[in-house]
């Protein structure tokens, strides 16, 4: 049934001058939901939410992305190799003792340290500059630098200066003791080389400074006694 009425029921134009409007009494009416049925709908909501993000959290861990980071610097010992960010490093032992390094020096008393060092680069570096990488560390946060000059690199028994990319090269790295006496077990620090830009150029190069965080640091026996 149809009927046109006005605002108040009655037949005729709607006040206002709306003009007459439809309304169909057998149109059944839905009823509204519950007033808690919108509460309980985003509950449900959040429940699975918290569902899936527990399972994929407890998928994360077992795949190892939640595992813990370690603090500071990287802590290894003789014969593994540890990357300093521009050199993979591997220290092969420690010396101490009254020697010389050559025929023509006087007997010191030195401490040596052989290492393999391996340039990642694409382009070489002097011995002089990676030993501005390496540092003794006779007490935590307490450091020795080495002797540039009688520091020295080695391909195949013969003498170089410098380190080529991808050519590994043993560098034997000197400290001079005076009348110190070199520990048993000595840890050497590894500064972190980092890769930027240049403040004045465009140019992209690798770095180290006295300064640079320490990446790694390595304990490495010291054979004490060494006349050679």
């Amino acid at each position: 049934m149809t009927e046109r009425t006005n605002r108040n029921g009655a037949p005729g134009p709607y006040p206002g001058g709306e003009g007459p409007i439809n309304v169909y009494y057998d149109q059944p009416v839905a009823p509204r939901p519950p007033a808690e049925a919108k509460p309980r709908r985003r509950l449900r909501v959040t429940l699975i939410i918290i569902g899936v993000l527990v399972v994929l959290t407890a998928v994360t861990a077992a795949a190892g992305g939640l595992r813990a980071q370690p603090n500071g610097p990287v802590q290894s010992v003789a014969g593994r190799t540890v990357n300093q960010g521009l050199f993979d490093i591997q220290i092969l032992d420690a010396r101490s003792g009254r020697m010389k390094l050559s025929s023509f020096d006087p007997v010191a008393n030195l401490l040596i340290v052989r290492m393999r060092v391996t340039d990642l680069g694409d382009k070489s570096y002097g011995v002089g500059s990676f030993v501005e990488g390496i540092t003794a560390e006779p007490k935590p946060g307490k450091y020795a630098e080495p002797d540039l000059m009688d520091t020295q690199g080695d391909v195949n028994g013969q003498v170089t200066s410098e380190i080529h990319p991808r050519l590994p090269v043993v560098v034997q790295v000197v400290w001079k003791l005076g009348n110190a006496t070199a520990p048993r077990t000595l840890t050497v620090a590894l500064r972190l080389w980092e890769y930027g830009q240049s403040f004045t150029t465009d140019e992209f190069y690798w770095s180290v400074t006295k300064q640079s965080p320490i990446k790694a640091e390595v304990k490495v026996p010291v054979r004490l006694g060494a006349t050679s």
